[in-house]
């Protein structure tokens, strides 16, 4: 079974919203159709207190002063990085997922530690591997992972209530949304995605707590969908050849190859490389915690 996830924060935090002199300024929370890009350009920025580099290692710490909107810049700028590939990451995670599940929490360990090397806020598999520690009863390195879990939940709560689509939570991986919600005690009773007004990709998910009750939550996986679109156009783009150097050829010779081209054809007619198909992106959901 899978362990409870105690977090400092109440289930009404997703609504209420606690506001933090360090994390925004009073009565302005994080907004991502103005923010998102403003950040993210910090976070390129040395000399800027929310440059990625800076923050990374206090998080990796266990820096007890990093805050809320310091973890969140930390996911933003994460975007940026060469080894984010939503579409790809959602393979590895379910793989590091499989292995828990079917008891080998040391392959799970050993998959997850190469996977946070280049992943390090990746929310599903730092859970994995806290619950790997908790079942092998190495209970200093699961708390250690719990906290980082901890750390991350927290940052997606202040980045916006989730509860229209227009105060979306921000959800680093495409599936974040489906692994949050149980973290939360809720289960994910169905999942869907859609635009916002901002024209912004979000998903939707239809949470049902243990008394039956349905709520709504809405996740921003707009930069993860950019990214797959780059992705998928950059490998989509034929690579150019170099083209061998043209032999002097005599009139002759030249006269017999086009006497011979035009009863075989043209050897520089090639077809076209077609476009790879675009797949949907699959979604799966992690057991409620137990």
């Amino acid at each position: 079974m899978r362990i409870l996830i105690t977090l400092l924060f109440l289930l009404s935090g997703l609504t209420a919203f606690e506001q933090n002199k360090k994390d925004s300024v009073p009565g302005v929370p994080f907004d991502y159709a103005r923010d998102f890009k403003t950040i993210l350009e910090k976070t390129k920025d040395p000399t800027s207190d929310l440059y990625y580099h800076k923050l990374l290692p206090k998080f990796l710490s266990e820096d007890s002063t990093i805050t809320k909107s310091e973890t969140l810049a930390l996911m933003i700028g994460f975007t940026e990085d060469p080894h984010y590939k939503p579409w790809e990451d959602l393979q590895t995670e379910q793989e590091i997922f499989d292995l828990n599940d079917s008891a080998d929490y040391q392959g799970s360990l050993d998959a997850s530690k190469i996977y946070l090397q280049n992943h390090p806020l990746s929310l599903r598999v730092l859970k994995e591997r806290s619950y790997s520690y908790n079942q092998l009863k190495v209970r200093d390195s699961a708390d250690y992972f719990m906290n980082q879990v901890d750390k991350i939940m927290q940052a997606m709560i202040y980045s916006g209530k989730g509860r229209t689509p227009e105060t979306p939570i921000f959800s680093l991986g495409l599936s974040d949304g489906e692994y949050f919600i149980p973290n939360v005690g809720m289960t994910v009773a169905s999942k869907n995605t859609d635009w916002n007004k901002h024209n912004h990709f979000i998903e939707v998910i239809d949470a049902m707590d243990e008394m039956g009750t349905h709520k709504y939550f809405y996740f921003v996986i707009q930069h993860a969908k950019d990214k797959i679109d780059d992705d998928m156009v950059n490998d989509s783009k034929p690579k150019k050849s170099k083209k061998p150097a043209k032999k002097k050829e005599s009139k002759k010779e030249s006269k017999k190859d086009s006497k011979k081209d035009s009863k075989k054809g043209s050897k520089n007619d090639k077809d076209e490389t077609a476009l790879p198909e675009i797949q949907p992106a699959p979604t799966d959901s992690i057991p409620k915690g137990n």
